[in-house]
């Protein structure tokens, strides 16, 4: 017996994706990008296989509910919880992966606390200047392709050689890194292998 094919994001899914993120285009489609980037930061965070392509997916299961006719109130805490159940599913993936041998322990992830790293994050991000904030997100931000372009552009604007540029945003990734372990100890929610981990 066959499987059903996969579902897509066809023009008519994603135009019916925008319209539920605000009613003028343009605007959806800068909604889109930043909820795209704030999915992306708490996929690396929590250190997701491919958190760009899961950020899409959760777009993609998201516009197929609202096709199939699901009302949809509050878009972006809809997209978290698929984004925790995108967690979920990229361990088990990978913990399938391992080999029996090794008998690995399978990781069962929390959504409250992927929300507490995500708002930690948040807050912090918020106490950089404009300047630094663009700096380390433009850095960290896209596929690895992406990256190597945005970084050659970023280093040219600010008149840096790519080594500067890669020292500052090292400096503020660790800046961020100390940040968010320190609001998640706040809240008694750090996971105890929050320290040493990689935001990006």
């Amino acid at each position: 017996m066959s499987s059903s094919p996969r579902w897509t994001l066809d023009a008519h899914a994603f135009e019916t994706l925008l319209a539920a993120l605000a009613p003028e285009r343009d605007a959806a489609a800068v909604r889109y990008e930043e909820l795209r980037l704030r999915l992306i930061r708490v996929l690396r965070w929590e250190r997701a296989s491919d958190p760009e392509s899961l950020a899409d997916e959760a777009f993609t299961r998201l516009a197929r509910r609202l096709v199939e006719g699901e009302a949809v109130a509050d878009v972006p805490a809809y997209l978290s919880g698929i984004v925790r159940f995108l967690v979920k599913e990229d361990i088990a993936q990978r913990q399938r992966a391992l080999p029996l041998e090794g008998d690995h322990p399978a990781t069962e992830t929390n959504g409250n606390e992927i929300e507490r790293a995500h708002a930690a994050l948040e807050r912090c991000l918020a106490t950089l200047d404009g300047a630094q904030r663009a700096l380390v997100l433009g850095y960290y931000q896209g596929d690895q392709m992406a990256r190597i372009f945005n970084r050659k552009k970023q280093a040219a604007a600010l008149g840096l050689a790519l080594n500067a540029l890669r020292n500052r945003a090292l400096r503020l990734r660790e800046k961020l890194e100390t940040c968010v372990r320190g609001q998640l100890l706040r809240d008694g929610s750090a996971p105890n292998n929050t320290k040493g981990k990689g935001t990006w």
